[in-house]
């Protein structure tokens, strides 16, 4: 069996850097793994870069933004095979100053910009470190009994994307607001989904809105919990091909997409169309009735001249 290879994304100001000291116990993990770490610390994420690698990791970008030609280079290493993990924090975009939304949209997926709090069940009052025990079961779940995680985002999911982390009943959504400089509560308490999962032609994506699960904190890091096991099986999962016959689903659901997406355009053109007829029917209207008015005119202003002419 051949070494994986995982591949950090550093270009772009990452928080999880896996050279510094407190994401040491996540390199070990993967060591023990016997995946090979390779670091992008170049300008930008190009396709060399990414060529012959197994799992990408955009690990939190701060005050730095991804081109559009990157985006488009990430989501055909997906489709190809790759496996991506994309990492946000509280806040998101809006406070962590980049796009990666951009990014993960195209999966289906948005880091929203808030912090998700619950309820602290031991002294009632609000808490940012959320206890997860309830877990849909797969594969990326397995053997999970409770995670731990702090300072956390929530997800907003569409296509075929779906949920792997939720809060429970007792969280909410807060937002920060600038002018007073705190957190404000903008939802009811329910269910947030923090982490989410998705394939992806022949590849696919892990996105979790919070990095210090990734720390070696024993509170909300590697080393609480089960989420050193939650994190061996999202690695796990990640570098393991997807099976053929879910990828000539997608092919079938992208076809499926592109013959609507034409059939709309078809309509839109087609109402251009129609517009610019009705638009140029009254044009020449317009014009036979300014020509029509100016023959008016001039026979007007002849008949005036020979009625001036005779007097």
């Amino acid at each position: 069996m051949l070494q994986k290879t995982i591949l950090f994304d550093t270009a772009h100001n990452e928080m999880l850097n896996i050279e510094d000291k407190e994401f040491s116990d996540f390199a070990n993990l993967l060591r023990r793994l016997d995946i090979t770490i390779k670091l992008n610390d170049s300008k930008h994420l190009v396709k060399d870069v990414v060529r012959d690698v197994d799992l990408l990791v955009i690990g939190n970008a701060i005050d730095d933004l991804f081109s559009s030609n990157e985006i488009k280079i990430v989501v055909d290493f997906v489709r190809s095979g790759g496996g991506l993990l994309l990492l946000s924090e509280y806040g998101s975009d809006y406070l962590q100053k980049t796009n990666i939304n951009d990014l993960s949209g195209k999966f289906g997926i948005k880091f929203e910009k808030n912090l998700i709090k619950e309820v602290n069940k031991a002294n009632q009052n609000c808490t940012s470190t959320l206890h997860i025990q309830k877990f849909s079961k797969n594969q990326l779940t397995k053997h999970i009994r409770e995670i731990r995680i702090g300072g956390a985002c929530s997800i907003f999911l569409s296509k075929d994307a779906k949920p792997l982390l939720k809060s429970e009943q007792d969280s909410w959504p807060e937002i920060f607001d600038s002018t007073n400089e705190q957190w404000i509560k903008e939802g009811e308490e329910e269910e947030q989904i923090i982490a989410a999962f998705t394939e992806f032609g022949q590849g696919k994506v892990v996105a979790i809105g919070d990095i210090d699960i990734f720390t070696s904190d024993s509170n909300i890091g590697l080393n609480s919990l089960d989420n050193q096991r939650f994190l061996q099986n999202i690695i796990n999962w990640l570098i393991e091909p997807v099976q053929e016959s879910k990828v000539m689903t997608f092919i079938l659901n992208q076809l499926g997409d592109l013959h609507f997406e034409i059939r709309e355009t078809n309509k839109i053109i087609n109402n251009i169309i129609e517009t610019m007829t009705i638009l140029e029917k009254r044009i020449s209207y317009l014009e036979e009735q300014s020509q029509a008015f100016s023959q008016t005119s001039k026979i007007e202003k002849k008949s005036e001249e020979e009625s001036l002419q005779e007097e």
